[in-house]
């Protein structure tokens, strides 16, 4: 039952373009010459992809899982080419940096800005990822720098951790919540709630706080970043609590930022080849993002204490 991967590759592109005319184009190939190499497909595995309506294909149940699989295969290979590109072209940025999208949005700018002010010669490129992406990146090692919220330890790398501060409770501006300078768990009770996602290490640091408290709190969204948390509160779809760093570069904007009275602590996980080639840089960018994280905690704390 093993199949070809013409036949794989016919099959993809029937299932991307919802039609054997359209996957033909893309191929370069013809109508009659796909629709027999499916059906040969089809001969092969012992079940149908397609219904047939005249010449309209609708996918079966059992053609969508198996094109689910196939994607990840895709998705594989596609990886390995970008891996390729990346080594090909590492010499044209000398500082790759791979990274969760909070810390793109929030503190990396801000670091590279303070960097590039006395090494104008260096040259960098973010690479945004969610963490189970960048544990991915992390294996092909052609970055020279990771920040995510938790990695695994690893033989290969080098990592350590920077404490940033607290997490804190961002609300829209109007909320009656936000009349008060702290919120404890209980003030959440019933309240609609934007989470972040299931695989999120601080989600699930968050639900403990909230569980330990007896605490239910409404399930209004679920989203992976918290520039996105922010922009759900800002709509008024709920409330959440964030990262600090995320925090501080909306302190003074669309969203209301309270302390949370239950402490806890966020933290940057950085890793590195051990043995890069740029480590003096690699010590000298972590140096200035713990500056500009010691600089980015002072100005929340002043927005977060009240004014006597």
């Amino acid at each position: 039952m093993k199949l070809n991967q013409r036949q794989i590759d016919v099959f993809n592109a029937v299932m991307l373009n919802k039609s054997i005319t359209a996957a033909a184009a893309r191929l370069g190939s013809s109508q009659p010459t796909l629709s027999r190499e499916i059906r040969a497909m089809e001969a092969r595995l012992g079940f149908d992809l397609f219904l047939r309506f005249g010449k309209r294909l609708t996918p079966t149940q059992q053609a969508v899982l198996l094109h689910e699989v196939v994607l990840r295969s895709f998705v594989g290979l596609e990886e390995i080419s970008r891996a390729a590109s990346v080594i090909r072209s590492h010499n044209a940025a000398n500082f790759r940096i791979a990274s969760i999208p909070a810390y793109a949005e929030s503190i990396l700018p801000r670091v590279i800005q303070r960097m590039m002010k006395t090494r104008r010669d260096v040259h960098f490129s973010i690479h945004s990822h969610e963490e189970p992406s960048l544990r991915q990146e992390m294996t092909t090692q052609v970055f020279d720098l990771c920040l995510a919220e938790s990695l695994s330890e690893r033989e290969s790398g080098t990592g350590e951790a920077i404490f940033v501060g607290d997490m804190v409770c961002v609300l829209p501006q109007a909320h009656p919540l936000a009349a008060r300078t702290v919120l404890a768990p209980a003030d959440f009770a019933g309240q609609p709630f934007v989470y972040f996602s299931q695989n999120d290490p601080y989600r699930h640091k968050l639900d403990a706080v909230f569980h330990e408290a007896g605490v239910a709190r409404d399930y209004a969204a679920e989203t992976t970043t918290a520039t996105g948390v922010c922009a759900m509160v800002e709509a008024g779809v709920g409330i959440s609590v964030i990262n600090p760093l995320t925090a501080a570069s909306h302190a003074g904007g669309a969203v209301a930022l309270r302390r949370l009275s239950v402490s806890v602590p966020y933290r940057v996980a950085l890793w590195y080849p051990p043995r890069s080639t740029r480590i003096a840089q690699v010590r000298r960018f972590i140096a200035l993002l713990q500056d500009v994280a010691g600089e980015m905690a002072a100005d929340l704390d002043r927005h977060l204490t009240p004014k006597a």
